[in-house]
């Protein structure tokens, strides 16, 4: 029996999005589009992951995403409030999604650097794209709050964080482990 998906999908992403958009929020413009040695500014990283949710977003009438078509707007990772705007915009289209949507069939082009990149367009659906966004969307979170580290800036301890790491650590402190926060070594 096929149970069909609900919209936990889009619901974990609008989550990851409001998650970025309070980051921003709660950040300077100098740590927005600072950048340090061999790091990509907390800009560049933020308007990466929006890059991929807007490929999703315009590729859905065509039912062709190509991840390699990004924008790469030099203004949404040097304004945070553009970036915000963006953000607010890609929670928007998100939100039109339903259930039924989400089983749509794509096909999906990304370069997988290991030859002809017009070999690497292959099947999926628009929920298997937006499991992949999450996972996408909470590594960059990860990267960002490491550059944020290096300014002294704490971020909230969930950024970056997997949902399943998460739940994992909440097993643990409702088992009486120890040091919960050890779950976090690894993300």
């Amino acid at each position: 029996m096929t149970m069909s998906p609900g919209t936990s999908a889009i619901d974990g992403n609008v989550h990851f999005l409001r998650q970025g958009i309070a980051l921003i929020e709660s950040i300077p413009d100098e740590l927005y589009h600072r950048s340090r040695p061999g790091w990509s500014a907390v800009g560049a990283q933020f308007r990466h992951v929006l890059d991929h949710y807007l490929c999703l977003l315009v590729g859905l009438e065509a039912g062709q995403v190509d991840y390699d078509r990004r924008g790469r707007d030099n203004l949404t990772e040097r304004s945070r409030t553009i970036a915000i705007a963006m953000a607010e915009q890609v929670i928007t289209g998100l939100s039109t999604l339903d259930q039924w949507a989400l089983q749509r069939a794509l096909e999906v082009h990304m370069n997988s650097g290991g030859g002809d990149p017009a070999h690497d367009w292959g099947p999926s659906t628009v929920n298997r794209e937006l499991l992949f966004l999450s996972s996408h969307t909470v590594h960059h979170y990860a990267v960002i709050r490491l550059l944020l580290a290096g300014y002294g800036f704490e971020a909230n301890e969930d950024l970056g964080a997997a949902p399943s790491t998460l739940a994992h650590a909440a097993q643990r402190v409702a088992a009486g482990a120890e040091d919960s926060t050890a779950t976090f070594a690894g993300r």
